[in-house]
C-alpha cells in the first residue's frame, strides 16, 4: 500500500514506507492508509464516470484534458469539491483532481507533460497526517514527529494545515451544537 501513496506523493524510499509502517503500527494496523487509497480511487473513478470516461482504458492524456475541459463548464466546483487530495497515476504520470491544480493547468495552458500537481499533493499529505492524528489509538505529537521525518509535514505546508485544522474544528463544533 505505501507504493501507491509514495508514487503519487513523490516521496523518498525507504524512509516513506518505514514511516508509514510506524504510523500504521501505532493504529494497531487499522488500515488507515488502505482506506485513504480506497477513497482516492473511488472519488477519482466517480469523477471520471461523470466526465464520461471509462475507468479501465482512459489514457493519462485523455483524463488530463477531460479535467481541463470540465473546469470550463459551470458546476465544475461541485464536481471537484471533495477531490482536494485525489491524485491518480495513469500511464506512469500523476494527475491531480484538485480544483486549484486543474484551474492553474488550464489557465496557464500547461501541456500534459508539464502539468502541476503541487496543490493536490499538499492536500493529500494533510489528509494522510490528519487521518492518523484523528485515529483513537495514535498520539498526536508522535504522529507529527513521524510525519515530519518522512516529509509529510514540510514547513511550506504549515499555513495550509492550520487552515484545514481550523475548518475541521469549526465543522465539529457546528455538528455538536445541532
Amino acid at each position: 500500500m505505501p507504493k501507491f501513496l509514495q508514487s503519487i506523493l513523490g516521496a523518498r524510499e525507504p524512509l516513506f514506507s518505514n514511516g508509514l509502517a510506524q504510523l500504521e503500527k501505532a493504529t494497531g494496523s487499522c488500515g488507515v492508509d488502505t482506506r485513504l487509497i480506497a477513497d482516492i480511487i473511488e472519488k477519482a473513478h466517480a469523477i471520471m464516470r461523470k466526465l464520461g470516461l471509462d475507468t479501465h482504458d482512459t489514457t493519462g492524456t485523455e483524463l488530463y484534458y477531460a479535467l481541463i475541459s470540465a473546469i470550463k463548464n459551470d458546476g465544475a466546483e461541485l464536481l471537484f469539491a471533495d477531490a482536494d487530495y485525489v491524485l491518480l497515476t495513469v500511464d506512469n504520470k500523476v494527475i491531480s483532481f484538485n480544483l486549484i491544480d486543474i484551474i492553474e493547468n488550464s489557465h496557464h495552458e500547461l501541456s500534459y507533460a508539464k502539468q502541476i500537481v503541487s496543490h493536490g499533493r499538499r492536500s493529500l499529505r494533510g489528509e494522510l497526517v490528519g487521518r492518523y492524528i484523528e485515529h483513537k489509538r495514535t498520539d498526536e505529537v508522535t504522529t507529527r514527529e513521524i510525519a515530519s521525518l518522512i516529509g509529510l509535514l514540510p514547513e511550506s505546508d504549515a499555513w495550509y494545515n492550520d487552515v484545514k485544522y481550523k475548518q475541521k474544528q469549526t465543522k465539529k463544533l457546528s455538528k455538536e451544537s445541532v
